[in-house]
């Protein structure tokens, strides 16, 4: 279960335009979501706990194998 105060890494990824990994700190922990605010521009992200482990990593290595990941098969998508 998500606590307040938990670091976790949101992989937020436009296609095709931004491939990010965002270090959130837990402020907010409800039934059904929780609220990370991002570490460097304090900007708060609302995520369901169905986002665990597709979007949200508790590891930054696992966050960033997805974002890299993502970021080839959408290259190859865009790819004239």
């Amino acid at each position: 279960m998500m606590k307040i105060k938990d670091h976790v890494y949101y992989a937020r990824i436009i296609p095709g335009w931004s491939y990010d990994i965002c270090e959130l700190t837990i402020r907010t922990v409800t039934d059904d979501y929780f609220v990370g605010v991002d570490k460097r521009d304090k900007h708060a992200y609302l995520l369901s706990y169905s986002d665990i482990d597709k979007v949200v990593f508790f590891d930054r290595g696992d966050a960033l194998e997805y974002v890299k990941q993502r970021e080839s098969m959408d290259k190859g998508e865009y790819e004239c």
